[in-house]
């Protein structure tokens, strides 16, 4: 077919498929990375293999691809007006570790060996990134993952994401080679409050059509399920209403469930004859009761349901690493398919090491899959705010079947950190978080140099401590006790710009879900910024600023909460420097 000067010959080889695999291993050498490549997630090695190579009008596509697949390179490779011609061939090796890829660009060749489908689907996605001002770079990159399962949980409390934005975050987990999304919105009255009752037919068909869309990327959708608040363990009512509930869904397009048991009292029993069956309400007896009903389920699934993945559990016990009885009982007895998430140290951890994932997998029997609670906001520290900061303190090398991201209610804001912990999750041992952050902020910017900066500047005042803008104070500080009072003045001002024309660069220009996500922080970033700019011109001798300072403060919504709150303090204090 014709596309606007490019000729897309599709030619049909037969080639195996392969079955979609999920685990990739190490490196153990050093990898190569070309410093002028700019792809994310940041693959395992790279390298400069010869010049770039210009986009012909004729390219040919070559390979048994699916079509997703197809439509990623044609849509990259679009628009060329070069002569010659260039192929790209795909082929299937199924010596490389599962989802990995190799892709080599050649003057006349870009060859594509993969594991299997998901492989050749994300060497498209890399493919795209490489294609600068009609030319393709002229590279060798050698990938795959580094965690099994990557992606997000959309299960924070508060107003779910709307469909629309269920789909468009289906879309953007694809385009950063995550592979996973969990359902499990608490809002959902069906998925929680309601969970015996079965789906409406509308509401229904979009479930289907969600896990339509994720399948065709390469995202398992997985539909969860959360009965503990009123289930009765030993009804048979109870379970045969699960096993209705996955078979509605499961009709409807849905391979992947998961059965949540978190956020809920185990000191005691929603029916007598739980306790009857199990005795006195206790956390040893709800495990056992808990453990029975996932093993159940994970029978029915397997053999009623046989193409449909592993179930995934939440306990109730999801936050920590201390011994229990409780976690013996799942440790001892919890059928081996089952994948179990844990949160970490905590619920909202502030770090997670290799050894507390080595210790969740000995407690658990298993390998984890980590709920990071991160970049969430329901939760009472992080009333007001919207989490903008850098994904960070998550060593490399956890043992755990994949990490799992639990965005906030902000689905477009929430982008930020989904970016960065897709590029943690492909490759761990490579990722920088700094790196990572500056390469979303020129993504949504567009190539936009200005508002590029103008994003991290809002994106580091969106954080727990602001540590852009601590290092500008602190700059600023030290410069001024010095006695370079005139320099340090002029760096506070120029920083006091930035944040100050932020707000409006970013609404003119930034993404429209962004800025509606982001409006009143906004707001509020604005305010500040004028503020500092007022302060500055005090600290230089204008000192009539200082009121303008103190006015714009006052308009600041004391409910919104950005940084750790220095800047305030340093608003307030700079008048008796």
């Amino acid at each position: 077919m014709r596309k606007k000067g490019l000729i897309f010959v599709a030619v049909i080889v037969l080639v195996a498929a392969g079955a979609v695999g999920f685990w990739a291993t190490r490196e153990t050498a050093a990898p190569k990375r070309a410093s002028d490549v700019d792809v994310w997630p940041t693959p395992q090695a790279s390298e400069r293999v010869g010049d770039d190579v210009p986009i012909p009008a004729s390219v040919t596509v070559e390979g048994g691809v699916e079509a997703i697949t197809r439509q990623v390179v044609e849509k990259a490779l679009t628009g060329g007006t070069g002569d010659g011609e260039l192929k790209v061939r795909f082929r299937t090796d199924k010596s490389l570790p599962a989802e990995g890829y190799a892709l080599n660009v050649g003057r006349d060749e870009i060859s594509i060996a993969s594991a299997d489908p998901s492989g050749a689907f994300y060497a498209a996605q890399t493919l795209r990134q490489l294609v600068k001002q009609g030319k393709v770079l002229g590279v060798k990159i050698d990938d795959h993952p580094s965690l099994r399962l990557r992606g997000i949980v959309e299960g924070f409390y508060g107003r779910r994401w709307t469909y629309a934005e269920q789909q468009d975050q289906i879309d953007f987990a694809a385009s950063v080679k995550s592979n996973s999304y969990v359902y499990a919105p608490k809002d959902d009255p069906y998925h929680r409050d309601r969970w015996r009752e079965l789906y409406p037919a509308d509401r229904l068909a979009e479930l289907g059509e969600l896990a339509k869309r994720a399948a065709a990327s390469h995202v398992q959708f997985t539909y969860s399920l959360a009965p503990g608040l009123s289930m009765c363990y030993s009804k048979d009512a109870d379970r045969d209403a699960i096993g209705a509930k996955l078979a509605q869904l499961h009709n409807a397009g849905i391979k992947s469930f998961a059965l949540l048991l978190d956020d809920i009292d185990y000191a005691k029993w929603n029916c007598a004859e739980d306790q009857a069956e199990y005795g006195p309400p206790n956390r040893t007896n709800a495990a056992r009761a808990q453990n029975d009903l996932l093993n159940d389920t994970a029978l029915t699934i397997r053999n009623q349901m046989p193409d449909v993945g592993p179930l995934i559990t939440v306990l109730t016990e999801y936050g920590d690493i201390t011994p229990t009885p409780y976690k013996k009982v799942f440790r001892d007895g919890l059928d081996k398919s089952v994948v179990v998430m844990w949160t970490g140290t905590a619920v909202v951890p502030r770090a997670i090491t290799r050894k507390e994932s080595e210790r969740a997998r000995e407690l658990w029997g298993r390998k984890t899959l980590i709920w990071d609670n991160y970049p969430v906001n329901d939760y009472p520290d992080a009333a007001g705010r919207l989490f903008l900061g850098s994904y960070s303190d998550r060593e490399p090398g956890l043992q755990v079947e994949g990490l799992l991201a639990n965005p906030m209610s902000q689905a477009y804001a929430s982008r930020v950190a989904m970016f960065e912990m897709a590029d943690y999750a492909w490759n761990d041992a490579a990722y920088d978080e700094h790196r990572s952050e500056d390469a979303y902020a020129r993504l949504l910017a567009g190539g936009d140099e200005k508002l590029t900066t103008a994003l991290l500047a809002f994106f580091d005042l969106n954080s727990w401590t602001a540590p852009r803008l601590a290092g500008e104070l602190d700059e600023f500080t030290e410069k001024w006790r010095a006695g370079d009072k005139g320099t340090a003045v002029a760096g506070l001002r120029a920083y006091a710009d930035v944040l100050a024309g932020a707000a409006k660069l970013i609404r003119e220009k930034a993404h429209p879900g962004f800025v509606t996500d982001s409006a009143p922080w906004l707001d509020q970033s604005e305010l500040l910024g004028k503020a500092l700019q007022a302060t500055a011109d005090g600290l230089g001798g204008n000192r009539e600023r200082f009121a303008d300072s103190d006015e714009l403060v006052k308009r600041l919504d004391k409910k919104l909460k950005t940084g750790d709150g220095k800047l305030e303090k340093f608003l307030d204090q700079a008048p008796e420097m």
